[in-house]
């Protein structure tokens, strides 16, 4: 027993980083984006998420006959969480000759793979947002970006919502390229939404989110030196108060990942978390495997996890030409 100790110590001087950086790894990352994604840890194959409809305005009484009230509801998404692994094995050898740290270094880089995995696929949810194809639609079947969104389901066929074509739709689309008009045109858009139920939806759309090529537009827009219209000052010397000022921003995008150059959206903050999720069965870790060689350590990143969104209101995209 003494010798086998020996001969695998060595296994152990690889995992210390492991434990001391992932945290801060995966925080430093997803702190941005956890201002509009929610995280939910759930053991169940799927997480089923339903959007709250209701009964709608109360009719006048008569003081003799109530008048019935049909429920309205939202629309179902399932969000299936799926495996995501690998391996990584250090030879002995080596680990003792590795005077560059790189096998000591393993650990800390599978943590990293493993959270930026999540980090990734939440930037592909919303830059798939315009792709009406399957592995992309939300519950009530479109884009999350589409300007034709049923306003509600009116039944529930095996996890499958029923469009209530009677409900009408919904735009959450538009085109215009990034500028203080544009904000202000989606946000009286956005007050015009209506529940399921078709009572008015109320929201703040307090947030930007933004491509990392229209970030030096969103500072401009939203930073400490635009308390005045941009467009105004250019246009003339009448100085418009900028009804956008201090809007906060998000970058939703990096790599090849997330909104394209022109992309853009607006949102409610605290009402977009309710909707757009990524949900664990087993959050990003490395594990640690003993193989019955002992002259390889194996490390193995490790994430169950799978984003959606249950609703469309919550958000107004803009895709340019």
């Amino acid at each position: 027993m003494a010798n086998s100790n020996i001969n695998t110590a060595w296994k152990n001087d690889l995992y210390p980083l492991i434990d001391k950086t992932f945290d801060y790894k995966y925080g430093n990352y997803m702190s941005a984006l956890a201002q509009i994604i929610s995280e939910e840890t759930d053991m169940d194959v799927d997480y089923r998420m339903e959007g709250l409809g209701g009964y709608g305005e109360l009719a006048s009484y008569d003081g003799s006959s109530l008048v019935g009230m049909n429920q309205k509801r939202g629309f179902i998404k399932i969000i299936t969480p799926i495996e995501k692994a690998g391996s990584i094995d250090i030879q002995r050898l080596y680990a003792r000759i590795d005077k560059s740290g790189e096998a000591k270094k393993a650990g800390t880089r599978a943590a990293y793979s493993a959270s930026m995995t999540v980090y990734m696929n939440i930037l592909r949810m919303f830059g798939h947002a315009f792709d009406a194809t399957t592995p992309y639609l939300g519950g009530d079947g479109k884009a999350w970006a589409a300007t034709d969104h049923p306003v509600a389901s009116k039944a529930d066929a095996g996890g499958v919502s029923v469009v209530d074509a009677d409900s009408g739709t919904f735009s959450n689309l538009i085109t215009s390229t990034l500028s203080v008009p544009a904000i202000t045109t989606a946000q009286t858009l956005a007050n015009r939404f209506v529940t399921p139920d078709g009572l008015p939806f109320l929201s703040d759309f307090n947030t930007l989110l933004v491509s990392p090529e229209l970030e030096p537009k969103a500072k401009e827009l939203c930073g400490i030196n635009g308390k005045l219209i941009p467009e105004k000052l250019q246009e003339s010397a009448e100085n418009g108060a900028n009804p956008i000022y201090g809007m906060k921003y998000i970058v939703v995008g990096g790599g090849a990942d997330g909104f394209s150059a022109k992309q853009w959206a607006v949102c409610d903050r605290l009402l977009i978390k309710e909707i757009a999720k990524v949900v664990y069965i087993e959050k990003p870790q490395v594990l640690r495997t003993d193989l019955d060689n002992p002259l390889i350590a194996r490390i193995v990143p490790y994430v169950v996890f799978g984003t959606g969104f249950g609703d469309a209101r919550p958000i107004i995209f803009s895709n340019p030409a």
